[in-house]
């Protein structure tokens, strides 16, 4: 789409960031001290995609991994559902695996729900892979990672190679 803007967040942003987060069901929302953290903290690898006339209809908060460098871990990624099947997600993915990748990071990481079928859908057809080298269980045919945020919380682990470009 033409008249769209990605840009690096900013710690202002997170207002903004946190409403539009509560139109990604059934994406997990946080608390707006979280978004405060990421626009604060980690503007480099936090992303927003603007109209012109500068209304939010997308972000991604992301970051590098402080323990392994070659690893980025993408927290959210959200698009207005007015504006999504428009290659907007792509957009801010692809903007975050260049500079994560600029700075030296070969893999990112992310997590699903497992009723977030079109994520997960989505994600696959990037060419992230499921990690099933955890103990799984089985949720209607979907394999998440038992526990993994927390006891009955479980998730679809993801990573994709982002060194092979």
């Amino acid at each position: 789409m033409s008249n769209l803007i990605i840009r690096t967040a900013k710690e202002s942003d997170f207002i903004d960031i946190s409403k539009l987060a509560k139109k990604c069901s059934p994406m997990a929302t946080e608390r707006d001290s979280i978004y405060h953290i990421f626009t604060k903290f980690f503007q480099n690898t936090v992303f927003v995609i603007e109209r012109n006339d500068k209304k939010m209809i997308g972000f991604l908060l992301g970051f590098i991994s402080q323990v392994d460098s070659e690893e980025a871990y993408i927290h959210l990624l959200c698009v207005d559902p007015f504006y999504r099947k428009k290659g907007l997600a792509m957009d801010l993915l692809n903007k975050f695996f260049n500079v994560v990748g600029d700075k030296g990071c070969k893999r990112v990481s992310l997590i699903t729900k497992p009723i977030n079928q079109n994520a997960i859908e989505f994600y696959e057809k990037l060419g992230f892979k499921r990690s099933n080298n955890i103990k799984t269980v089985n949720l209607g045919g979907i394999l998440a990672i038992k526990d993994y945020n927390g006891f009955g919380n479980h998730m679809v682990v993801f990573e994709k190679n982002i060194s092979l470009k």
